[in-house]
């Protein structure tokens, strides 16, 4: 019986060891990480456009994609518009030239890259992990819950969401060659620092914040001398140098946000990192379009009371990583919070990427992630939390299939937001429920940019002018839209009143000089109405504009 029961145990023993090394050896851990990514994002690879940004980037800026000599042209402009935009992300811009060539105007290929880039971004992770001296089953573990958290599906699902992982890609490359070079000195290390980093600043404005985590991780965590860190210091300074220069040549908006305005920005959403909180912890909540008023901070509240219980029960306070991991969190989230409301109002969950890293180093020192928990414990738990996870992002990836698809679930999941009633006006096709959408978010804010065109426009299609011209002057005296002025010149057309419909086209070409029917309809509206003279004017200007008139219209005004 004693050799029965001492055999028993030798069984158990040898079977936690055996399993620790499997997924301590790196080439098998990683592969497991990247197939199981790949299998619960594969959706995703079927995906259309979203019609926010997306498109924008790939449909719209295709002939801008195509011109390689924009690579550098990319350097030098803001990001949605080449003079009027304050965010500079160059290399954003940079990866779609390199990806038209291959991909051209097809979503499939962008997504592909999307899932590629989180696969990357998991396997850096783990590495990270491994590198700071967190056990091998741990470090698997937690790059599997970053892996498979839904509050991320944005960010592979949605093409756009890719900035913030190539973010993560290039900060932990550069921070893993930041161990590598304090361990053994030496140029290439360090050069490598230097050009992920520089490579991440022109990613994102975030990145700047990467020096200071960099530091304190190496100087407290790590307990690396500062003397180790003086060439690295310099390098952050050089990048930071060149970033600056070269940001400061280009053709960005000049609005000055003061300190003050930030400030207050980030004094008025510090909701919002509640609102982050409940999302990670439990994801129940989640929404394509957050908009932080229809956020209920119920599950952000219970998410940070069980997280205080858990590290106080853990006793993990007691762990430096425990306070970078929480630090980690919230500087990350800092760029979200202080954007002013005009630049953008939305608590976008692709934000989280990089944040929720230091959630996950917080919780590394705390249960089940301690030393006294067995591994198939770990394993086991962890596994279950997984499953329930993929299920979500299977079903969360659904959402974003195509624009109606997408703007449906961002009422769904935002009923107050103005902007995603009227883009989801914009994409259905019934009459009726545009309509009702448009109405709906005109009860919100009446006098939300374009809502009151859209509506007009409905109504115009319709038949109804004389509503129509009410929402469509609403609209131009907040507004000047040009298809809102060629709608009014029609309705005035329609009612014989020729100077007022000339007028108007006048008016719309003033906002958009090479719309042809406004031209071809000016021309020929001052010819039939006694103005020969202003005809031939609107026909040569067409001309020199390099515009194609018709043929018809050519020889009226020539008197041919």
């Amino acid at each position: 019986m004693k050799s029965k029961q001492k055999k028993g145990k030798k069984a158990v023993n040898t079977g936690t060891p055996r399993l620790e090394s499997c997924l301590g050896r790196p080439a098998f851990a990683i592969t497991i990480l990247a197939a199981l990514t790949f299998a619960v994002y594969a959706r995703s690879l079927f995906l259309d456009y979203t019609r926010l940004d997306d498109s924008i980037f790939i449909v719209e800026n295709a002939q801008y994609n195509e011109d390689a000599k924009n690579i550098g042209v990319s350097f030098q402009r803001g990001l949605f518009n080449p003079t009027k935009d304050a965010y500079y992300r160059p290399l954003f811009l940079v990866d779609f030239i390199l990806e038209s060539r291959l991909f051209g105007t097809r979503p499939a290929g962008y997504h592909f890259t999307n899932l590629l880039f989180h696969i990357l971004s998991v396997t850096l992770l783990y590495l990270f992990l491994k590198r700071i001296k967190i056990p091998p089953v741990d470090s698997f573990l937690l790059a599997l819950l970053f892996a498979l958290h839904p509050v991320l599906t944005q960010a592979v699902a949605w093409i756009p969401g890719r900035n913030d992982m190539m973010l993560m890609i290039f900060f932990l490359s550069a921070f893993i060659l930041l161990f590598r070079y304090t361990d053994h000195p030496g140029p290439w290390p360090l050069f490598f620092h230097f050009l992920f980093f520089t490579a991440a600043l022109f990613t994102k404005e975030t990145a700047v914040i990467i020096p200071l985590i960099m530091a304190g991780f190496m100087l407290i965590y790590m307990k690396t001398g500062w003397r180790k860190l003086i060439l690295p210091a310099a390098t952050w300074l050089a990048a930071a140098g060149i970033w600056m220069l070269v940001r400061s040549s280009a053709t960005l908006s000049n609005e000055w946000i003061s300190p003050a305005a930030m400030i207050r920005a980030g004094t008025e959403r510090l909701v919002v990192i509640i609102q982050y909180l409940g999302k990670i912890f439990l994801p129940v909540n989640l929404t394509v379009f957050p908009e932080a008023q229809d956020i209920t901070i119920v599950w952000g509240l219970i998410s940070l009371a069980g997280l205080a219980a858990l590290v106080a029960w853990s006793k993990s306070y007691r762990s430096p990583l425990t306070w970078i991991g929480l630090f980690w969190f919230l500087i990350f989230l800092v760029p979200a919070l202080i954007v002013p409301k005009n630049l953008n109002d939305q608590v976008f969950e692709h934000r989280l990427y990089l944040p929720i890293v230091g959630i996950l180093l917080l919780l590394s020192q705390a249960f089940p992630f301690r030393e006294e928990v067995r591994p198939v414990v770990k394993i086991t738990l962890i596994s279950a939390i997984a499953v329930i996870f993929s299920v979500q992002i299977i079903i969360r990836t659904g959402y974003f299939s195509d624009a109606v698809t997408f703007w449906t679930h961002a009422v769904e999941g935002s009923p107050n937001s103005v902007y995603a009633k009227t883009l989801l006006g914009t994409k259905v096709t019934d009459t009726t429920e545009r309509e009702r959408l448009f109405r709906e978010a005109r009860l919100i804010d009446p006098n939300h940019k374009n809502l009151n065109y859209y509506l007009g426009k409905v109504l115009f299609d319709q038949g109804m002018r004389d509503s129509a011209e009410y929402y469509l002057r609403y609209e131009v005296a907040r507004n000047p839209v040009a298809d809102a002025w060629f709608l009014l010149a029609q309705i005035e057309f329609n009612r014989e009143r020729y100077d007022s419909a000339a007028a108007n086209l006048e008016r719309v070409l003033a906002l958009d000089p090479l719309n042809p029917q406004a031209n071809h309809n000016l021309a020929l509206l001052y010819f039939q109405h006694g103005h020969p003279d202003k005809s031939r004017e609107v026909v040569r200007g067409m001309q020199l504009k390099g515009m194609a008139v018709e043929e018809n219209l050519l020889r009226m005004v020539s008197g041919e």
